[in-house]
């Protein structure tokens, strides 16, 4: 995923150049979204029987939480209760925190960004330990 994002860049940086306000944000919330990402399909990929199962996580879990997230919106621009449930979302975090990596603008308080990441990567990381741990789905 780091790769693909720094291919990307590069390549658009020709067309449209970017600004940086903070390289420690996007580090960050570029490497826990991954992090957070990578511990989901790995989760997701033990739960799945099938392709089927595993495009429901992708359909109804992770797709809704991204638009519904302020990435192609101001969330501030939202009225209530839609405001409120978006503070919620995770991925609001992750996103805003990203965001603001690059124009030095975040909706968003980034220290509950910060801390809510880190947490959320904690309980991610021990839950896909504790399963591989365990061997469920994992041994015949």
């Amino acid at each position: 995923g780091a790769v693909v994002g720094l291919v990307t860049a590069l390549c658009v940086l020709p067309f449209a150049p970017l600004g940086v306000a903070n390289v420690l944000a996007i580090v960050w919330f570029a490497l826990s979204a991954s992090f957070i990402m990578g511990m989901t399909g790995v989760l997701a990929g033990l739960w799945s029987e099938k392709f089927d199962h595993l495009a429901a996580v992708q359909n109804f879990i992770v797709m809704p939480m991204t638009f519904l997230s302020g990435t192609f919106y101001l969330v501030e621009n939202l009225p209530e209760p839609f405001r409120t449930i978006s503070r919620y979302n995770p991925f609001f975090y992750l996103i805003d925190g990203f965001r603001y990596g690059f124009i030095g603008h975040a909706e968003s308080n980034l220290t509950v960004g910060v801390i809510g990441s880190a947490v959320l990567m904690v309980i991610m990381g021990t839950i896909c330990w504790l399963v591989f741990r365990s061997g469920w789905r994992l041994k015949s």
